[in-house]
């Protein structure tokens, strides 16, 4: 990644944050007696394990079969997460529906579309560069740095609002669990989309 040490380790710091409140979710949803909620483990994996390739990329540059298994991981969740904002836009009898505010953004179908998103950007971030790298020093192929820089811009007003978003809600007396991380998240994620995308 170009860019001074000091945003190189802000971002770090960042993505280790929102990992770390990740990993202690998990732990307590593993520590939880009774029926585990599986969707509230899954998606805080999910951004643990998107933390943690944010990080590897701040510093790395990683090989190209690591990058696909990455893509792979990450297009899964997209795919996941889009499933439930479907599974929950349809109402079936008899279940009784959770209320989002209390069981977190993995029971929320706005938490789960922007999860969703937030996964599908990681796949465009991955595949991005790894066409860069792979293109380097060759006169053809793989996106224009035109279409490239917008579609970077565009994520990153996206992360920029999410983070407001987030962090409004953070403010509330009913807000919802994990809203301070995920606003932490959205901005280091809008950050590094433009640095490390253009």
């Amino acid at each position: 990644m170009d860019g001074s040490l000091v945003l190189r380790w802000s971002l770090t710091v960042a993505f280790a944050l929102a990992g770390g409140y990740c990993t202690a979710q998990c732990v307590g949803v593993l520590r939880t007696r009774g029926r585990l909620d599986t969707s509230t483990l899954l998606a805080n994996v999910a951004h643990l394990a998107m933390s943690a390739v944010m990080v590897g990329m701040v510093w790395w540059t990683a090989s190209w079969r690591v990058v696909t298994w990455e893509i792979a991981l990450f297009a899964v969740a997209a795919g996941w997460f889009a499933v439930r904002v479907v599974a929950m836009a349809q109402p079936v009898a008899g279940v009784r529906v959770r209320p989002p505010l209390a069981h977190g953004p993995a029971h929320s179908k706005l938490g789960c579309a922007y999860h969703a998103t937030a996964m599908a950007a990681m796949v465009w971030m991955l595949t991005a560069m790894a066409g860069q790298s792979r293109m380097a020093g060759m006169s053809h192929g793989g996106s224009s740095p035109a279409t490239r820089a917008l579609t970077a811009t565009l994520l990153a007003a996206y992360f920029a609002i999410a983070a407001a978003v987030w962090l409004s809600s953070a403010g509330r007396r009913r807000r919802m669990p994990g809203s301070s991380a995920q606003a932490l998240m959205s901005a280091a994620m809008g950050t590094a989309i433009v640095t490390l995308a253009w």
